[in-house]
């Protein structure tokens, strides 16, 4: 079984929420033995993938949630401008 974790640092403990909670739905994959969790603790958003079985679908799910995290930014940043 292969696993990997993610830790990013924001500027603000709201934005590094605003991030989990928009990942979150995310953490529940129907069908799947793979464990993905999604934390905010203070300003660090931290993402886990367990039990995934090949390297290839841990690589592809890692992909994935940079792209959701990068468009997640990238939408709290504009809503935030004045």
């Amino acid at each position: 079984m292969y696993e990997t974790e993610i830790r990013l640092r924001y500027a603000s403990p709201s934005f590094a929420r605003a991030v989990k909670n928009a990942l979150s739905p995310d953490d529940n994959i129907p069908n799947s033995q793979m464990i993905v969790s999604t934390n905010a603790h203070g300003r660090i958003l931290t993402v886990q993938v367990k039990e995934c079985e090949k390297i290839e679908t841990l690589q592809l799910t890692v992909q994935d949630i940079f792209r959701c995290i990068q468009a997640t930014e990238t939408s709290l940043k504009k809503i935030a401008k004045p």
